[in-house]
């Protein structure tokens, strides 16, 4: 399935001249980028990126959440104008859709997680996050795995037993650090997944791309996107 740009483009340019709603689609929880506080509001470091990019971009935008397997198929087809929560971009998603700049840096070393004594990789039972580059990487690699639509689900998976790791990006996010300690978790196995930072994506040839650059660019040069970041990740 091909992102329909022409057509997208098109919508797009109506729904800028006529300052109708941008819809931005994500998928909670995936803290810190993306959360929900305790009335269902949609938080985090994408959140203040989010708005400050509208802010700048004179964009209506108006939140909708979906599973993460869902945002960019979601955008293709019209559901979401722009997308974004942890999207990593790869070479499998630019086929898709279109992205923005990056505007965060992630690392390439990925860990399965798990209790000590679980098999390796190629032996184990594998616990993945489904539409995530970590489900493209054990597909790639035919390793056995279950997906699940969310991250809090992987992650019960694993503490329940019901698989033998789990395969996401858990190491460096000190939300997930209490959760693994308390179940007596660790990071066993180190992999490397390189991709090319964090973006959001929209539709092939959807105008929306550029002024959502423009407004990441002057973030970029007046610190803005810095201190977003800091106010997040320490």
């Amino acid at each position: 399935m091909a992102c329909a740009g022409t057509i997208a483009g098109a919508m797009a340019g109506l729904i800028l001249a006529s300052a109708q709603p941008v819809v931005v689609g994500t998928a909670a929880p995936f803290p810190d980028y993306i959360d929900l506080d305790a009335e269902g509001e949609v938080i985090g470091y994408e959140r203040d990126l989010m708005d400050e990019v509208c802010a700048r971009a004179t964009l209506d935008c108006r939140w909708r959440l979906a599973n993460f397997d869902e945002l960019i198929p979601g955008v293709m087809s019209g559901q979401f104008d722009v997308v974004l929560g942890g999207m990593a971009v790869t070479e499998e998603r630019r086929a898709l859709v279109a992205f923005t700049q990056s505007y965060y840096t992630t690392d390439p070393e990925e860990w399965y997680i798990g209790r000590p004594g679980a098999p390796e990789p190629d032996q184990a039972l594998t616990a993945v996050q489904s539409g995530t580059m970590h489900e493209a990487h054990l597909r790639q690699l035919d390793r056995r795995h279950l997906s699940f639509q969310t991250e809090p689900e992987v992650l019960t998976a694993l503490a329940e037993g019901r698989v033998d790791l789990a395969l996401g990006p858990f190491k460096t996010r000190g939300a997930v650090q209490d959760f693994l300690a308390a179940n007596g978790i660790d990071a066993l196995y180190p992999e490397l997944i390189p991709d090319d930072g964090v973006a959001m994506a929209v539709c092939k040839g959807n105008p929306l791309l550029d002024r959502l650059d423009a407004a990441l660019d002057a973030m970029r040069q007046d610190g803005a996107l810095a201190a977003i970041e800091s106010r997040w990740f320490q």
